[in-house]
């Protein structure tokens, strides 16, 4: 954190002195703001290293440390279809069905031609078609 003094202010929301010497409060104050709106705001770009390190879980069978990964991915980054596809499967292997399709839906939704999202569509339309086979054979013995 940076240090403030009583003269300066907030570093953030310093005030800048127009050339008439006097200060221009809205300006900086909408400026800071934005400034402040951007770096809250969603990007694009992040999140990729927690949904790595997630699958990287998963393949270990860390399921929950895998969860909370991907929700952490998926709170950098709400656009990336993956992460949503990646948590449906996380929560398919917690068996927590309803909320496996319901993020499943929504990263459909988001990129239904997205590759990954389709691999993990597949992935869990076999694994609840092992298990219904299974589920056959105990009630058939």
């Amino acid at each position: 954190m940076r240090p403030t003094s009583r003269k300066t202010g907030h570093y953030l929301e310093r005030k800048a002195i127009a050339p008439s010497g006097k200060r221009s409060h809205s300006k900086d104050t909408a400026e800071a703001n934005y400034r402040r709106e951007n770096a809250l705001r969603p990007a694009r770009y992040l999140g990729y290293n927690h949904n790595t390190l997630a699958v990287y879980l998963m393949e270990r069978e860390a399921y929950p440390l895998a969860e909370s990964e991907l929700r952490r991915a998926i709170w950098l980054n709400p656009y990336e279809p993956a992460f949503l596809a990646n948590l449906a499967w996380c929560l398919h292997k917690l068996g927590r069905g309803d909320q496996a399709r319901e993020c499943l839906k929504q990263a459909i939704e988001q990129g239904p031609d997205s590759v990954p999202v389709r691999h993990i569509v597949e992935m869990m339309r076999a694994s609840a078609e092992h298990a219904d086979a299974r589920c056959n054979d105990d009630t058939q013995t």
